[in-house]
């Protein structure tokens, strides 16, 4: 796995580059950067499965830098590293997987990347489906939602859009969790979901928000299912 750690106390990076060997040593292979413009300008030639970031650097705070992954379409999985728990309500609104405290324990660190590696592993499922006869396979992580026109359905995702002819019960058998029917026209994929109200919910995607209905017959069951899916993020 490609790890990009950004921080510029370069003795904190490298206890994290020790932690990641000591977890494994042949599991991680990871890029330091003292400086978030260098790791920005590093992000057209190199793609990473997560990122671990200072959220204290004195150049760029950490929000902003991680802000800029998003906007570019980025979904792999954020740690941010803190001295303050005050910063956490900020930075959950960038999409962050999880957080550690400085300085960082090993135990902790483990937790965290036990975690990672479950979620990166799940998130490596396909969606399949076929358009005039050609079959077509989508990472699960790259689905925004599914938006249901008569007998198509329209697969929203970060690069494209498909339109197959499918029923919801077919999109349904081959979703997860992480993917919640909100509405009989509507199926969302929790990682993008930027706030969930009462009868809506927004999605972020590459930062734009895009606001999605909750019906009435959906509306318990969405909420419940949302909330438990979010709890494996945070």
């Amino acid at each position: 796995m490609k790890v990009a750690i950004c921080d510029d106390n370069p003795s904190l990076t490298e206890k994290i580059n020790t932690m990641l060997s000591n977890y494994n040593h042949n599991m991680f292979e990871t890029y330091t950067y003292y400086n978030p413009t260098k790791l920005i300008n590093q992000l057209d030639t190199e793609s990473f499965d997560f990122f671990i970031l200072d959220i204290e650097m004195d150049e760029m705070k950490g929000v902003d830098l991680a802000k800029n992954i998003r906007e570019r379409g980025i979904l792999s999985p954020i740690v941010f590293l803190t001295s303050y728990k005050e910063y956490m309500e900020e930075v959950f609104q960038v999409q962050t997987f999880d957080y550690l405290l400085k300085p960082p324990s090993e135990d902790r660190m483990n937790q965290v990347l036990d975690k990672l590696i479950q979620h990166i592993g799940k998130y490596e499922n396909y969606f399949v489906f076929s358009i005039n006869k050609v079959t077509h396979k989508v990472p699960t992580k790259e689905i925004v939602y599914f938006e249901k026109d008569k007998r198509q359905v329209i697969i929203h995702t970060t690069n494209e859009t498909y339109k197959p002819y499918m029923s919801t019960n077919q999109v349904n058998e081959q979703l997860d969790a992480d993917f919640v029917q909100i509405h009989s026209s509507f199926i969302i994929n929790c990682s993008f979901i930027k706030e969930l109200g009462n009868n809506f919910l927004l999605l972020n995607f590459k930062g734009e928000f895009i606001e999605i209905p909750i019906s009435r017959r959906f509306k318990a069951s969405s909420h419940e299912n949302i909330v438990m899916s979010m709890r494996g993020k945070i």
